[in-house]
C-alpha cells in the first residue's frame, strides 16, 4: 500500500497509468508503477488495466473538450503531426517518449522556450489528433484487391512511360531504416487504423537510413547512408575515422531521411524516370521540386501496394536486412560511450552486402 499520496486521480490519468504499466510490465512491477505515479494501492492499477476500454470511453468528458479546443503552439503541432504521420506510414513504432523527444527537438529549432511536454500538453495533443495506444498486429493487412483499380492504373501508366526512356535512365529507389532500439508490442497510432505495424522504434537515437537505387539495365548505384545528426553534420572526429567503401555515399541531416539537397547530389541532370513509393519523406514539396528541377519524370507506387509493386522492397530489402542482422546485434550489444566512435565505423559494414 502507498498511503497519503493522491487524494483523487482523474480518469484520463488512470488510462495513462494503465497504459504505462502495459508498456513496461516486463521491466516494472505494479508496485513500482504505483510508486512512480503516487498511487495509494497497486491493486488499483490492476483494476484500471482490466477496465481500460471502459475508462477510455469515460475520458470523453468536458476536460477532453477543453483539450481539443486549441493549442498554444500550432506550428509546432503541425510539424509534429506531419512527422508522426510519415513515421507511422512506414510502420515504425512510436511511443509517448518518442513523440515528446521529437516535440522538444522541434521546440528548440523554433525557439519556443516556453514549450513543455507535461501531462496537460500530452493529453491535449493526443486528443486533438485522435491518437490511441494500440497493440501491434499483423492480422489486419489491407488486401490488395481493394486497391485493384489503383494498381491497374499504375501498371498502365508505367507501361506507357517505359518505352520513352533507355534502361540506363530508369531508376528505382527505396529507403529502409536501421534502428537499434528494441521495440515493445505497443505503439501510438491514429484511432480507427486497422493495420498496426511495429517495424522499429522511432526513437531519435542510434538510427541510420539506407537508400538503395538500381537501374533498369541492372546496374546498382552506390548505397547511400544517411546519418541523423542533431546539427545536421557528422562530427569531424567521427568522419575522420570512417573507412568508406567505394560503393557507399555518406550524407547526414537532422531528420535522418532523404532530403531534396541529398537527392540533387545523387541524380544526374538528364532525362530520367524515377520509380519510388509513397514513404512520408518522398512526398514532400521539396522532393517534388527537386525532381522537377532535375528534368526527371516520376511515377509513384500506390499507397498500400509497396510490398507488391516496389521492386527493391519486394526483392531486395528483406534479404538485405537479414544479411545485416549480425551488425545490428553487434551495435545493440555495444552501447557504452567509449565505444561510440567504433560503432559509427561499424555502421558502414552494412554497405558490404550491397
Amino acid at each position: 500500500m502507498y498511503k497519503g499520496k493522491r487524494k483523487y486521480i482523474e480518469i484520463w490519468q488512470k488510462v495513462e497509468i494503465a497504459e504505462f504499466y502495459i508498456q513496461h510490465q516486463n521491466e516494472m512491477s505494479m508496485r513500482d508503477v504505483a510508486a512512480k505515479f503516487h498511487v495509494n494501492s497497486f491493486s488499483s492499477i490492476s483494476e484500471w488495466v482490466n477496465k481500460l476500454d471502459e475508462l477510455k470511453k469515460s475520458v470523453k468528458s468536458d476536460k477532453k473538450l477543453k483539450l481539443e479546443s486549441f493549442t498554444q503552439f500550432p506550428e509546432l503541432e503541425k510539424e509534429l503531426v506531419h512527422w508522426f504521420t510519415a513515421i507511422r506510414e512506414q510502420g515504425i513504432q512510436v511511443l509517448r517518449s518518442t513523440i515528446e523527444e521529437k516535440a522538444k527537438s522541434l521546440a528548440a529549432e523554433m525557439g519556443l522556450a516556453r514549450f513543455g511536454c507535461g501531462d496537460k500538453w500530452w493529453q491535449g495533443f493526443r486528443t486533438r489528433n485522435n491518437l490511441s495506444f494500440r497493440k501491434i498486429n499483423a492480422s489486419s493487412i489491407k488486401p490488395i484487391e481493394k486497391e485493384a483499380e489503383l494498381v491497374r492504373q499504375y501498371l498502365d501508366d508505367l507501361a506507357s512511360l517505359l518505352p520513352q526512356f533507355v534502361p540506363s535512365n530508369i531508376y528505382n529507389f527505396d529507403e529502409t531504416r536501421f534502428d537499434w532500439d528494441v521495440k515493445s508490442k505497443f505503439t501510438y497510432d491514429f484511432k480507427g487504423t486497422q493495420r498496426i505495424l511495429g517495424v522499429q522504434s522511432a526513437k531519435m537515437n542510434h538510427f541510420i537510413t539506407v537508400m538503395l537505387m538500381i537501374r533498369a539495365d541492372g546496374e546498382k548505384m552506390p548505397a547511400l547512408l544517411i546519418f541523423q545528426e542533431k546539427n545536421g553534420q557528422i562530427p569531424n572526429l567521427v568522419r575522420e575515422r570512417l573507412n568508406i567503401p567505394e560503393n557507399v555515399i555518406i550524407k547526414s541531416n537532422k531528420s535522418g531521411y532523404i532530403s531534396d539537397q541529398i537527392l540533387r547530389t545523387i541524380l544526374r541532370r538528364e532525362n530520367q524516370l524515377l520509380i519510388y513509393d509513397q514513404a512520408g519523406s518522398h512526398k514532400t514539396i521539396m522532393i517534388s521540386n527537386a525532381i522537377s528541377d532535375l528534368d526527371a519524370t516520376k511515377i509513384v507506387i500506390p499507397g498500400g501496394c509497396t510490398k507488391y509493386l516496389q521492386p527493391l522492397d519486394a526483392l531486395v530489402i528483406a534479404n538485405f536486412k537479414s544479411k545485416t542482422t549480425d551488425f545490428r546485434i553487434k551495435f545493440q550489444q555495444s552501447r557504452l560511450k567509449e565505444d561510440r566512435k567504433e560503432l559509427e565505423t561499424s555502421k558502414l559494414l552494412i554497405a558490404s552486402n550491397w
